[in-house]
């Protein structure tokens, strides 16, 4: 029933667009939409060795100024059959004092780089592991409210720092609910950035991130002839390192090197038998985290190869658990991914060939194969919001 009142309500509002055409206010509307056939060599998988189907995803954005200082954008995406919405915000783009900008709603949080890049608009055709691990399958969404500060830091340097404060279902989306009760505790996020020209035709920008935030009130037991029950706060601090580089000479060639890390610290619970009949919960503190980097080389303008390297803590693809994924310091997923690409009409269509293949270290006694998927993707974008290359 929801997903009918979305699709209606997106229905009506492009019509009245279309029929409000000369308004002044009249937002930008554009159609992002993804094709993927793969096949898989995984063994147990029932597409193992098979050319197999992805239902077509879709991505609508509506976005346009509310007034000359701030604009609305929303994004509505339709996705394993199901439609969504993925942001929908409000950004005071000027007006307030110290080049400050403000953004309330829900939307892509800036924790790195990539983060706040849709897919759609990336180099490779796959989330790096550590975000599904750590931000979850959709990355670092949440509601909140975010300030930026664009500090004054001279003409050749573009300096930037966001501080934001959020609600914390993507930290929900990480964990089985049976075991997490966080209540009502926001998490924060920061970043700090900057930008600056290296050479004629290269640029390099450099960040740093921070999250921290409690992400769940573990209900433990204590077995000692009676069971006592104990509450205890489990909380999480996300430092974050991240860098891009881009050298371009003229339109038609230009090599990426982009990389992201990320540390976790945290508490976790750990039940101890301490006698025959009796265990007891600790909360211990542990480290952890993950990295990707990779290369993109774009030549003839319409053509691009990368190949980028990934590594995480946790298994990617386990289901999520308060003792998988970010809380797991005994297992590891490394990948590594390559692809080429091609643009056949400046940036309306992309053709995409990519191979992935997942490698896992196991210190929990479970062995797991490594994992090779081949997909071929084809995207497209209708309106002003290009599927461009990154």
């Amino acid at each position: 029933m929801i997903n009918r009142l979305i699709y209606l309500f997106v229905i009506a509002f492009i019509s009245f667009g279309g029929i409000c055409a000369q308004s002044n206010i009249n937002p930008d509307i554009s159609l992002i939409g993804t094709f993927d056939t793969y096949t898989n060599f995984i063994k147990g998988s029932p597409g193992y060795g098979k050319l197999n189907f992805d239902t077509p995803q879709m991505e609508l954005f509506v976005d346009g100024y509310l007034n000359p200082y701030a604009r609305g954008t929303a994004n509505i995406s339709y996705e394993n059959g199901q439609i969504g919405v993925e942001e929908i915000y409000a950004n005071i783009l000027r007006g307030l004092p110290l080049d400050m900008q403000i953004k309330a709603g829900k939307f892509l949080v800036g924790f790195g780089k990539i983060n706040t890049i849709h897919p759609h608009a990336w180099p490779f055709l796959n989330r790096p592991l550590f975000h599904r691990v750590f931000f979850g399958d959709d990355g670092l969404n949440d509601i909140g409210v975010n300030v930026n500060f664009l500090l004054p830091t001279g003409e050749e340097l573009f300096t930037n720092l966001e501080l934001g404060v959020y609600k914390g279902n993507f930290i929900d989306s990480l964990h089985n609910s049976n075991y997490v009760n966080r209540g009502v505790n926001p998490v924060f996020v920061g970043r700090f950035s900057t930008f600056f020209p290296v050479g004629d035709f290269g640029n390099l920008e450099a960040g740093i991130s921070a999250s921290y935030g409690s992400y769940a009130k573990s209900n433990l037991i204590i077995y000692n002839i009676v069971p006592v029950q104990d509450i205890v706060p489990l909380n999480y601090f996300y430092s974050g390192l991240d860098f891009k580089y881009k050298y371009a000479p003229d339109s038609y060639t230009a090599l990426t090197i982009e990389g992201e890390g990320l540390l976790n610290h945290r508490d976790v619970s750990r039940i101890v038998q301490i006698g025959v009949d009796r265990t007891t919960a600790d909360k211990e503190k542990i480290s952890n985290g993950g990295a990707f980097v990779f290369i993109d080389y774009k030549f003839e303008k319409q053509f691009s190869l990368g190949v980028k390297y990934d590594y995480t803590a946790g298994i990617v693809g386990d289901a999520p658990t308060f003792s998988t994924l970010a809380n797991d310091d005994k297992n590891a997923t490394q990948g590594i991914e390559g692809w080429i690409s091609y643009y056949p009409v400046e940036e309306t269509t992309v053709l995409q060939l990519g191979l992935q293949h997942l490698m896992f270290s196991s210190g929990d006694g479970i062995n797991r194969d490594p994992q090779t998927t081949i997909t071929l993707q084809f995207l497209f974008s209708l309106g002003p919001h290009k599927a461009h290359p990154f």
